[in-house]
């Protein structure tokens, strides 16, 4: 290696020190982040609008979140979504083994939520008092090209002709991360909306959790809005009449075979777990056979944390 290319090394590195320490002194995560670099982690966070930077990356601390059951005192009003259609892959699996869920006033199917948006719909779950949980592609169409969703309405435990016991509550702000809304990579397909109300508290919220090791054969339970029902939840929990289980998972993705429609994306992959209630291991996001969605990685674990603390 040559001296001069030694010192343009120099020089090279004090200009990126140089743009770093100008972005930091910025502070936030602006609207339009889109980092230039594939060195980028792909759960680097981004938003629909400006919100306060993470602290610095540290190791989680937990491997889970515990659910809360919350009051579950419904509304005297019960307002009415509008169906604005929910396409995507219908993927039941031999018999369809889904069952209403009715009331939807117990616990956790209150903490399901459906989600409404300028051109469709998805479902989501809460996972702390102002925060819902559900796929990327809900909330962002994907990509550099992408824009984020318009509209967004959030309507805890909606129950069909029956309203929503308790009410709805609108978007304050839409997050996911750079692997989806930069790179529309299905492996990074999550994201959460942050609410203007503390609904949470009313409905509760379930836990989630991840752990490095292998999660096949875990249960799995599937709850949503499918788009072949109108505005109803509706649960899977079976595979040819014997509990669902985690068929497969990988670094990012889960496998499944609960029967799920268009509509379902973004709902929670869940089951009872001994120190964290109803935990949610991963977002449900494609049909298939087998299904799959988005595990919850300590990743994953971080950025909710990190969006559950913003204001």
């Amino acid at each position: 290696m040559t001296r001069l290319s030694v010192r343009r090394r120099v020089r090279l590195l004090a200009v990126a020190t140089a743009t770093a320490a100008a972005l930091l002194a910025a502070g936030g995560v602006p609207a339009s982040a889109e980092p230039a670099t594939s060195r980028v982690s792909p759960d680097t966070p981004t938003a629909s609008v400006n919100v306060p930077a993470p602290g610095p990356g540290v190791a989680a601390k937990t491997t889970s979140s515990p659910s809360f059951a919350g009051t579950g005192t419904p509304t005297r009003s019960r307002d009415r979504a509008v169906d604005e259609g929910a396409p995507g892959t219908n993927s039941i699996i031999g018999a369809d083994q889904r069952y209403r869920i009715n009331p939807t006033t117990g616990f956790p199917y209150r903490a399901v939520a459906l989600i409404t948006f300028s051109g469709g719909r998805c479902t989501g779950w809460f996972y702390g008092p102002d925060v819902v949980g559900t796929a990327g592609h809900c909330l962002h169409s994907g990509g550099s090209g992408g824009s984020w969703s318009t509209n967004v309405v959030v309507y805890p435990g909606y129950n069909g002709s029956g309203g929503a016991p308790y009410g709805s509550c609108t978007a304050k702000s839409l997050h996911s991360v750079v692997g989806w809304t930069t790179n529309a990579n299905h492996e990074f397909d999550y994201g959460t909306v942050k609410l203007n109300c503390r609904l949470g508290d009313t409905v509760g919220w379930f836990g989630y959790w991840w752990q490095a090791a292998s999660l096949n054969g875990l249960p799995t339970r599937a709850c949503g809005y499918p788009g072949d029902k109108p505005l109803e939840q509706w649960c899977g929990d079976l595979d040819e009449g014997v509990q669902a289980t985690v068929v497969n998972s990988t670094t990012e993705k889960v496998y499944y075979r609960n029967d799920t429609v268009g509509g379902n994306s973004g709902g929670p992959v869940h089951y009872n777990r001994s120190g964290c209630g109803e935990c949610v291991m991963a977002y449900h996001g494609y049909g298939g056979n087998p299904n799959s969605g988005k595990r919850i990685t300590e990743g994953v674990f971080a950025n909710m944390q990190y969006w559950t603390s913003l204001p």
